[in-house]
């Protein structure tokens, strides 16, 4: 601060230069009525030594004038000076009281700045005063807050990240270590018989499925972070669309022990989605139940309600579900709901996918354990979403209810 102007001298020079202008403006008004004073006491006087012929009388009454006039004047500047010192004194106290309330907050904002340098951010400016100081040091805990939740956020993306690097080193080696052994049981002549062989050319090819389903993962979950797969939105009947879905689904896992059913009623609303990727939320949801419902065997159901202001898709299995206290977490990015990786495949995409893609439609999704575990979807219509798009149009919606009702 050496060298600088500061508030205090600021606020000093401020306070002294309007004293000053003040007692020099009515200094010259007492000059002024001072000097009309004097020249009516001289006429005064010019009027009595016309009269005098003594001229030690006129004498000693021009000497009490002189002397009178001085007195007054010296009577003047004596008042003018006390005057002055008084203002500046009175005006030193009210400054010091003044810019002791305006240091206040500007050397709480200053500590909180240097603690926020030094990586401390979760104490806050109290500050109780004028208004617009408040308004100040709150604007600065909003701020140290979002950087707070933007550092916790970082903090959790680069953990996910680390993790997601070991996951992928897991899940790629876990397969590629089958077809290793595969290939090099078949160099080996392990595999003897063309039954075995076929065995295990089969159990390899199956390897490199899985290994490529999580590349494609991978490589999708870049294009939507990246702004690099837009969005294909498209009037749609969602009702047709879960219809055939499910029909295409049950002709594919006709063999494979999964029951899928669909419940819409008589519901036919059209949305304001892309087809394409809703289909993709379905299959990472069957996905997710094939791996993890543990029980056989097994029912999905996909079941359309109306909602205000849209519809709600429940997508539900009859397996296992999810304990309670990791529900808050499924939708997260490379979230596991296993620690071991070992105990299932998969890589904690699948359901954050699900996530991603329907809020970028517009809706919200949730998760809960319903006689299995239920994903709960939440799609405006086509004038809601004009009317308040993504997040804006949650408060109006309500909670999902039972199939067919509003």
């Amino acid at each position: 601060m050496t060298g600088r102007r500061t508030v205090r001298q600021h606020i000093f020079r401020s306070n002294a230069l309007m004293v000053s202008v003040v007692l020099a403006f009515f200094l010259a008004i007492n000059l002024v009525v001072v000097g009309i004073y004097f020249e009516a006491i001289e006429g005064e006087l010019k009027h009595a030594i016309e009269g005098l012929a003594d001229e030690e009388q006129l004498e000693r009454m021009i000497v009490q004038f002189t002397m009178q006039r001085e007195s007054l004047l010296l009577l003047f500047f004596a008042d003018a000076l006390i005057c002055v010192t008084v203002l500046m004194f009175i005006s030193r106290l009210f400054m010091g009281r003044l810019s002791a309330r305006i240091m206040e907050p500007l050397e709480a904002l200053t500590e909180g700045a240097e603690r926020i340098r030094q990586g401390e951010l979760t104490q806050e400016i109290l500050y109780v005063g004028d208004a617009e100081f408040e308004n100040v040091c709150g604007a600065f805990n909003d701020m140290q807050r979002h950087i707070l939740r933007e550092q916790e956020k970082n903090r959790k993306y680069e953990k996910a990240r680390t993790d997601m690097i070991a996951g992928i080193s897991h899940d790629l080696r876990t397969p590629l270590t089958a077809v290793r052994g595969t290939v090099k049981g078949m160099l080996d002549g392990v595999a003897a018989t063309p039954e075995q062989q076929r065995r295990f050319l089969e159990t390899a090819f199956r390897r490199t499925g899985d290994m490529d389903v999580l590349l494609r993962q991978l490589f999708y979950l870049s294009r939507l972070e990246t702004g690099n797969m837009p969005l294909s939105l498209q009037m749609t009947e969602i009702s047709a669309l879960i219809g055939g879905y499910v029909k295409d689904r049950r002709a594919m896992f006709a063999e494979n022990a999964v029951e899928i059913t669909a419940r819409t009623g008589e519901i036919r609303v059209e949305l304001f989605i892309d087809p394409g990727q809703l289909r993709r939320i379905f299959d990472n949801l069957l996905e997710n139940s094939r791996k993890y419902a543990e029980v056989h065997p097994l029912k999905i159901e996909i079941a359309l309600t109306r909602i205000n202001r849209g519809v709600c898709l429940r997508f539900s299995d009859n397996g296992r579900g999810v304990p309670e206290e990791k529900l808050p977490y499924v939708f997260e990015e490379f979230y596991r709901g296993d620690e071991s990786r070992g105990q299932k495949d998969g890589n904690g995409l699948g359901l954050y996918i699900v996530k991603y893609l329907t809020e970028a439609m517009g809706g919200s999704v949730r998760a809960e354990n319903r006689e299995g575990f239920s994903v709960y979807i939440e799609l405006p219509t086509a004038c809601a979403k004009r009317l308040k798009m993504t997040a804006r149009v949650r408060k109006f919606w309500k909670p999902c209810g039972e199939p067919g009702t509003v």
